[in-house]
């Protein structure tokens, strides 16, 4: 990972310098050392030892914190959603958006038909083609 700017959240992902954090656990950036380290702080404001940038990647805001946090029906709804593990807000954007689902529910829903009946439209569109295309048969409107 690039060296990030404090407040950044990021991941513990390895241990090369046998510092104290455990891995998979989710950290924000405390402090940048100019040697191509960080100290990283957890939620409790516990701060652990240096560590290398190549032991952590950023979070953004992922699949398993959205299961912990929504009932069946958003996720039902989200899973309309394309790039769930790397989404990347600010937290207080994080927080609005969520709160935000429920109203754009109706909406997906209802266009969620119309979108799969498109993609049908398609799908029968190319498979004729297809066919047309295996018993050689021309159906432009050239001479």
């Amino acid at each position: 990972m690039q060296p990030a700017p404090i407040g950044t959240r990021i991941q513990i992902i390895a241990n090369h310098n046998q510092h104290n954090y455990r891995i998979g656990s989710v950290q924000r950036v405390h402090q940048v050392d100019s040697d191509g380290t960080l100290k990283a702080i957890d939620d409790m404001g516990i701060e652990g030892d240096f560590l290398s940038w190549k032991d952590c990647e950023p979070v953004g805001l992922g699949w398993e914190w959205i299961r912990e946090h929504l009932d069946a029906h958003s996720l039902d709804l989200l899973s309309a959603f394309d790039g769930l593990q790397n989404l990347r807000l600010r937290e207080n954007v994080e927080t609005k958006l969520i709160m935000s689902i429920p109203n754009l529910a109706e909406t997906i829903l209802r266009l969620i038909p119309e979108v799969e009946a498109s993609l049908e439209i398609l799908k029968t569109t190319a498979k004729d083609n297809d066919e047309d295309d295996m018993l050689g048969l021309d159906f432009s409107d050239g001479p």
